[in-house]
């Protein structure tokens, strides 16, 4: 395995299979370890004998409360180099775990102006794509926190509606 490769197992394959099977042991590994996904990643890069260009001050994890019931967890990753790195991972969960997304800010290519992609990984291992965003003003954010509610809620923003 390459670096690409090593970053698109490690993003797309082993953190939302990690999330979605460890739930709450995840999320609070992640926000009391923060180092925890630099040691992952680099254990992978030592095994596929590949030299780590990151280092732990690439990787970023911080949680808001979007509504009462609904928290987000947000890890960032290094700068993706082509598509469909990523960079960033939304994760929505309720208290319970019962209502839970994985959400990825994939880096876009030439043909969508370099715009990234919204996309996310079910439980199941399936990848769905929900078109463009920007990175402005927390548009990437937004429009994960959009999907989430409506998919799991049944809930849209008033400025959805008109």
């Amino acid at each position: 395995m390459d670096r690409h490769g090593i970053r698109y197992m490690f993003e797309h394959r082993l953190l939302p299979k990690w999330f979605f099977e460890e739930q709450l042991k995840f999320v609070g590994l992640l926000l009391h370890e923060k180092e925890t996904l630099f040691h992952v990643i680099s254990n992978i890069f030592e095994k596929e004998k590949v030299d780590n260009p990151y280092s732990s001050e690439d990787f970023d994890v911080s949680a808001a409360k979007i509504t009462d019931d609904v928290m987000m967890l947000r890890i960032g990753f290094p700068e993706p180099e082509e598509e469909p790195l990523c960079y960033c991972a939304y994760l929505f969960f309720d208290e319970g775990f019962e209502k839970v997304s994985y959400f990825c800010i994939e880096r876009g290519n030439t043909e969508s102006g370099d715009d990234p992609f919204v996309c996310s990984w079910t439980p199941d291992g399936e990848h769905c794509n929900y078109g463009h965003c920007s990175l402005e003003n927390d548009n990437d954010l937004v429009r994960c926190a959009d999907i989430h509610m409506k998919r799991e809620y049944g809930l849209t923003r008033k400025d959805d509606q008109e």
